[in-house]
């Protein structure tokens, strides 16, 4: 599982890419998880299957959607403000796991 969250800069973002990684399970051990600018992230799409987007970006997501309308393996979710505020890693996580159920 190739994980993207995409921000505006980085900063606050960095620290809960960190905060998820310690919250993998055994299982989830293989999951890589990056973060990147959507100036960054808008090549490297393809190398993904979920993008979550930060709050202070969420006004791309319609932009980002469009981007990768051509890409079929990929999700694109928005992190709740509370759990990005938080640096609630398990919270977005959980995100992506309750989508993978789902499918």
């Amino acid at each position: 599982m190739n994980i993207l969250l995409v921000c505006a800069c980085g900063a606050s973002t960095s620290l809960l890419m960190q905060n998820m990684k310690d919250n993998l399970s055994a299982d989830e051990a293989d999951w890589k998880i990056e973060a990147l600018s959507v100036s960054e992230a808008k090549t490297k799409f393809g190398l993904y299957d979920y993008v979550l987007m930060a709050p202070q970006v969420k006004f791309q997501t319609n932009m980002v959607k469009e981007l990768c309308k051509d890409i079929p393996q990929i999700t694109i979710l928005n992190v709740p403000a509370i759990d990005f505020g938080r640096c609630n890693g398990k919270g977005v996580l959980d995100l992506v796991r309750n989508d993978l159920k789902n499918k």
